[in-house]
């Protein structure tokens, strides 16, 4: 470090630029230097956390650095977001990132943290599309039949989802606004509650995510309507998008990237972003996530950024007009 920072000082003396400049630009030459933490912003065991440590460690072999992932869960993500935007912006704490936190700014109210301007976009990651899911007690075969049966029945249809403002609901709320059928909102604790029911038939019909519902669907519990990503999920095959329905261009879903804390280097978050590529182009990664119907995201940092802002204009005035703050 001392040889370092001499050669350093020689350098301002030939080129007269800033000392604190140039070892700066050292440091990031040299990064990273040691482990560096990766918050996901849920429990343990989710599909947050699964997509964080497959990338995570496709990223520690190009990095040459473990990169450690820690869950920091609670309020939606918020407790894990507001700590990544608080965190040094150095390079060595990074936040999985995604809709939520783009939902978040529009949704919750006061927050201690900036859920969009807060953070750098370094890459974004993958895709999990929605699936519109039925009791298998429910009168229908397909989405027309429930469109159908949903206007005929405006006092008997129920839908679930995984929470108040997650982007299940907003994106089951499109859905309906578009094809015009009413539904009221049963709102659970998680996907998994929401899919118990569902299958036991307390509630009619369901919008999870597609990989933790395919167990339910394979067993014949429920069926499968439609996929809200922008093809067919690789393990539906048989079951039409939203596009394909009638709405056309609709794409949703759980879509999920990596991110800094506002101020880092930008030599640091190319490293990232090359990291993260490099991950998403791993054959091992890419047999993963296709397995689970996760669409991978390639792309510019500029795209990733486009998405979440594009994101927080998209369900923005949906939450307003279901007076969902809080």
């Amino acid at each position: 470090m001392k040889k370092l920072l001499m050669c350093a000082a020689l350098a301002v003396l030939a080129t007269g630029a800033s000392l604190p400049t140039l070892a700066a630009s050292a440091v990031q030459d040299d990064y990273p230097s040691r482990p560096i933490q990766l918050i996901v912003p849920f429990s343990a065991g989710g599909q947050f956390d699964f997509l964080a440590r497959l990338v995570a460690a496709s990223m520690t072999k190009n990095l040459g650095k473990e990169i450690i992932v820690e869950n920091v869960s609670g309020a939606g993500g918020n407790v894990g977001g507001a700590k990544a935007a608080n965190a040094k912006p150095d390079g060595y704490t990074l936040l999985e990132y995604g809709g939520n936190f783009a939902i978040a700014k529009y949704l919750t109210k006061n927050l201690s943290y900036d859920p969009v301007g807060d953070f750098e976009p370094v890459a974004a990651i993958s895709l999990a599309p929605h699936a519109v899911l039925v009791n298998n007690a429910l009168p229908v075969k397909d989405f027309a039949e429930l469109v159908q049966y949903a206007k005929a029945n405006p006092d008997k249809i129920n839908y679930a989802s995984p929470g108040v403002g997650t982007s299940m609901q907003l994106t089951f709320e499109e859905i309906k606004a578009h094809f015009g059928f009413p539904a009221t909102h049963i709102p659970y604790r998680g996907g998994s509650n929401a899919l118990n029911d569902l299958a036991s038939g307390q509630v009619g019909i369901g919008i999870v995510a597609v990989a933790p519902a395919m167990p339910f669907i394979e067993s014949g519990q429920i069926r499968a309507l439609a996929v809200t990503g922008p093809q067919r999920a690789q393990s539906l095959p048989d079951v039409p998008t939203i596009a394909e329905l009638g709405y056309t261009g609709f794409s949703s879903g759980s879509w999920a990237g990596i991110v800094v804390p506002k101020g880092t280097p930008a030599p640091i978050v190319d490293r990232l972003h090359e990291a993260v590529e490099a991950a998403l182009a791993d054959p091992e990664v890419k047999e993963r996530l296709a397995s689970l119907s996760f669409t991978t995201l390639p792309g510019s940092q500029a795209d990733f950024k486009a998405r979440i802002q594009q994101e927080a204009e998209r369900y923005g005035p949906i939450i307003e007009a279901l007076n969902l703050h809080r």
